[in-house]
């Protein structure tokens, strides 16, 4: 699924982020990677909330399919007749 692999390339680029903050040598340095980890994991957890939210919707689709299948199943049929032959010989 394509936010799977967008929410492990952020993974990716806040793992970076964290190691070029810690070895940055200025205060103001350090100040902008850790604002850009924020940023990045803020992404990170709106496009988790995306993928659970489409999770649970395939579930709830799911679910629609399996009571309609079910109602299917649960017919019954009744038998009746619908004419009725009768013939004489003579």
């Amino acid at each position: 699924m394509g936010l799977e692999r967008e929410i492990k390339e952020i993974d990716r680029q806040i793992k970076e982020a964290r190691r070029a903050a810690t070895v940055a040598l200025s205060l103001d340095e350090k100040l902008a990677g850790q604002k850009q980890i924020k940023a990045l994991e803020a992404q990170r957890n709106q496009k988790r909330r995306s993928l659970f939210d489409a999770q649970d919707q395939v579930d709830r689709q799911r679910e629609e399919l399996i009571a309609v299948i079910e109602g299917k199943l649960n017919q019954t049929t009744a038998l009746r007749p619908l004419f009725i032959l009768r013939w004489q010989l003579a």
